[in-house]
């Protein structure tokens, strides 16, 4: 079967209002559109997992309390008329959502979903010619964000799972008979998260089962009590990651504000332990008595948590340190893995110049260890802050590998007031500056990192040299 590529957007508009009187508000009801299309013609080819994708997620979002309206195999008419159903659902709702799962193509930059029947085709079109066709016989992404923004939910999401090797993708000017043609990046607004399930232009693996492969991933984050909406497009792209030994890496690009959001509710917090009676001795068994429950599982040593670090799995040493913490509550304890993680993402970036697995794992790393600071160092404890800004800098660092240098340039953003004296952190963020092509705010960044002021002699010599090519 030919692999299949997906573009995953998520799109979340959080509003949240103020109550003034005591009574609390009932939640809003949870509604969604989801759509598979598989039975395509012959030019564009059918799909196999699509269907199965969507029902998956139908189910999911229902057991999660959605109304969900389900539709298969879409033309064009019929997919207008769902939109317009389902925008009619989402005033005053809590949650929005939208699932696609089918074909889609970008045409002049902007994506679109491929509906069954369409008669598009794009063999020998010029640039213009492709632009209308797209938009009189395909559907734009553009027009289910703008209509779910305007349509009054607190929180909206627009997840598409859209595949791109077919034909229809290619021109008569893509010499390549196997290029897949490519879904075009989509920026999220302020208070969004959009994710993909693929980097821009690159395939996704299509799965060996009855889902592919970044679905199957999702739909088991999704029903996890306890993850927020970030946490579970981060766990899925850490899951993907490892399932395809680093030939897919999802993306996401976050703009969320306000409050937490739990799809699948928040973990449930276990009940406090019985005071035990206090007693001279221990009561004898007693031979008729039921045997006692298993005991519980041992925690993890600080010896097996060092050696998980030293190993370099992050994900598996954080588990463990949260599983310690609370257990006994934050304690030094998590220092030293924290400071292995640290360093061995330092060691992962001193070479990399461009995107690689191995830089989108040391990415999910610094993710992992702000996680650990936050949940296993005591509030007061001397290195919280140190080690808090290194691990944003050096996220900072991946996130520009990565091409995602607004991202990078928040990651910067926090970590400088925790660390004003760091030289480092104001020549990255006058790199991520220069990315997003503001030179004059790069400038005062090299100028300001340059100053004898600062003790890093390297940093002051990167920064004098940005500063030269800038003149």
């Amino acid at each position: 079967m030919p692999s299949r590529l997906r573009l995953v957007g998520c799109l979340l508009l959080a509003a949240f209002a103020l109550r003034t009187d005591a009574a609390p508000a009932k939640p809003a009801p949870r509604t969604a559109l989801v759509i598979g299309n598989a039975k395509y013609e012959a030019a564009v080819g059918p799909l196999r997992n699509t269907a199965n994708d969507a029902k998956a997620v139908a189910k999911t979002l229902r057991d999660l309390g959605f109304a969900v309206i389900e539709k298969h195999d879409v033309t064009r008419d019929q997919l207008l008329r769902a939109v317009v159903e389902f925008r009619a659902t989402l005033t005053n709702a809590e949650v929005g959502l939208f699932y696609y799962a089918g074909h889609g193509i970008s045409v002049a930059g902007s994506n679109y979903l491929l509906p069954v029947k369409s008669g598009y085709t794009a063999e020998g079109a010029d640039d213009v010619t492709l632009r209308l066709l797209a938009e009189t016989k395909l559907f734009n992404v553009e027009q289910a964000v703008a209509d779910m923004k305007s349509s009054g939910a607190l929180c909206n999401l627009v997840i598409l799972d859209a595949c791109r090797t077919t034909a229809v993708a290619r021109t008569g000017r893509t010499r390549e008979a196997a290029s897949p043609g490519g879904l075009s990046e989509m920026k999220p607004p302020a208070g969004s998260l959009i994710a993909f399930a693929t980097d821009a232009g690159q395939t996704a693996l299509d799965g060996d089962g009855t889902n592919g492969l970044y679905t199957e991933e999702l739909l088991k984050n999704l029903r996890t009590p306890g993850l927020t909406v970030e946490q579970v497009f981060k766990r899925t792209r850490a899951g993907v990651l490892e399932r395809s030994k680093g030939g897919q890496i999802p993306a996401e690009y976050s703009r969320l504000i306000g409050d937490d959001i739990f799809l699948a509710g928040q973990a449930p917090v276990p009940p406090p332990p019985a005071a035990l009676p206090v007693a001279e001795s221990p009561p004898a068994p007693s031979p008729s008595r039921a045997p006692d429950a298993p005991p519980a599982p041992a925690l993890p040593t600080l010896k097996e948590i060092s050696k998980l670090a030293a190993a370099g799995k992050a994900r598996e040493c954080i588990e463990a340190l949260r599983q310690l913490a609370q257990s006994k509550g934050p304690g030094d304890y998590a220092t030293q893995p924290i400071e292995t993680l640290l360093d061995q993402v330092k060691d992962d970036l001193k070479d990399a110049t461009t995107a690689s697995p191995k830089v989108e794992a040391a990415s999910t790393t610094c993710e992992l260890i702000l996680t650990a600071l936050r949940d296993c160092l005591p509030p007061d404890h001397a290195k919280k802050i140190l080690f808090t800004a290194k691990a944003l800098n050096r996220h900072g660092d991946t996130l520009l590998l990565l091409g995602r240098a607004d991202e990078a340039l928040d990651a910067y953003n926090t970590a400088l007031p925790l660390t004003p004296d760091d030289s480092y952190i104001l020549y990255n963020r006058g790199r991520a500056h220069l990315a997003l092509g503001s030179t004059p705010e790069a400038r005062a960044d090299f100028t300001e990192a340059a100053s004898t002021k600062y003790h890093q002699l390297k940093a002051r010599k990167l920064a004098e040299e940005a500063l030269a090519k800038l003149k």
